[in-house]
This record gives C-alpha cells, sequence and structure tokens, in this order.
C-alpha cells in the first residue's frame, strides 16, 4: 500500500490514537518518574529511587520483546488490548503507592508501566507489515513513528499539569483516561479487504 493510501484509511488514524496516545502517557509518566517515587515513599534514598526509577526502562525494553511475540501468537487485537489494559492497571497501582506510601506498590507501578509502554513500539512496526504490506514498509514504518511529534508532548504537559494542581494525582488520572481513549479506539481497526 502506498502511503498516500495509508493515511486515507481509518485503520491508520485510529492506530495513530493508540499509538500517539500511549506513547504521550508513557512520557508523561517516565518524565515525572524520580519525584513521584520521592512523594510515594519520601524516606527511601536516592540511590534506592534512583534503581526503582530505572526500572521503567529495564521493563520497557522487555516489554518491547513481550508484545512483540504477542502480536505474532494472539495478533494486533489482543496486544493492543493487553498493552492498554495492563498500562490502565500499572496507573491505578501507582495511585496506590502514592496514597499508601508504598515501595513496594510503587516497584511494581514502575515494573508495569514500563512493560506498557514497550507496547508501542513492536506494535508500530508488526500494524505496518500486517496491514500495508512490505512494498512501501520503511516509508509508512516512518509517517506511523510520527505519533511521537506529538506524544513527546507528554513530558511537558505533565509538568504543566503539575504545576497548576501541585499534584501527581491529576497528571495519572489524565493519564488514565488517554489509555482508556487510545484502547477503545484500537477496538475499531479494521483490516481492509484485499482485492485478488
Amino acid at each position: 500500500v502506498e502511503t498516500c493510501q495509508m493515511i486515507k484509511r481509518a485503520s491508520f488514524w485510529l492506530y495513530m490514537i493508540w499509538a500517539t496516545f500511549l506513547s504521550a502517557a508513557g512520557l508523561a509518566i517516565i518524565s515525572q518518574g524520580t519525584p513521584m517515587a520521592l512523594e510515594a515513599c519520601p524516606e527511601t534514598e536516592m540511590g534506592t529511587v534512583a534503581t526503582i526509577v530505572g526500572l521503567l526502562s529495564i521493563f520497557n525494553g522487555l516489554g518491547r520483546v513481550m508484545f512483540g511475540v504477542l502480536f505474532d501468537k494472539l495478533g494486533r487485537f489482543m496486544a493492543m488490548l493487553f498493552g492498554g489494559i495492563l498500562f490502565i492497571l500499572a496507573m491505578f497501582f501507582l495511585l496506590g503507592a502514592l496514597e499508601n506510601h508504598s515501595l513496594s506498590i510503587l516497584i511494581i507501578a514502575y515494573i508495569m508501566t514500563g512493560l506498557a509502554y514497550g507496547c508501542v513500539t513492536p506494535t508500530n512496526s508488526a500494524f505496518v507489515n500486517a496491514y500495508y504490506g512490505r512494498k512501501n514498509y520503511p516509508v509508512n514504518l516512518s509517517v506511523v513513528n510520527m505519533n511521537m511529534l506529538v506524544a513527546s508532548m507528554g513530558s511537558t504537559m505533565a509538568g504543566a499539569i503539575y504545576d497548576i494542581t501541585d499534584s501527581y494525582t491529576a497528571i495519572i488520572w489524565i493519564v488514565i483516561v488517554l489509555i482508556s481513549i487510545g484502547t477503545v479506539m484500537s477496538c475499531f481497526i479494521r483490516k481492509p479487504m484485499v482485492r485478488k
């Protein structure tokens, strides 16, 4: 499929909403990872906090492998749905960590967040290949990856929201809304019929 044809399809735009919202959500949480951890567990040493925040990156990498396998084994629908649900659950764990000042809940939340955020990158390439073919794959994938241009505002917006509300809870609830919208949109993606 040529790029000009791809961008005319509803499947492309629904996917872009999902990828943009989940990427923005991931970047919002990652950008606030250290101060959020310090607020959740104020008595924790900085070295421990740095290690806990590092879990986001470690499990982001593992999540890419995990969701690549999920896409291959269960298909696009289940991989994207599982990514959204895992992300939402991670946010509720994060809310729990902030409310209860629990280090163990925070660790679980960051592991789950890293895994869930890791679902976007492998799904981008698998989705483009499965839905639009190999002929124009390099250009089509580059266009789909442009979701990061908009998603990169997630970290800036998270900082601005915190400055206005003085609360990480507000950021987390906005992230939950974004992920929920993206996940619902992903359920409407349909693979176009290929004419023989």
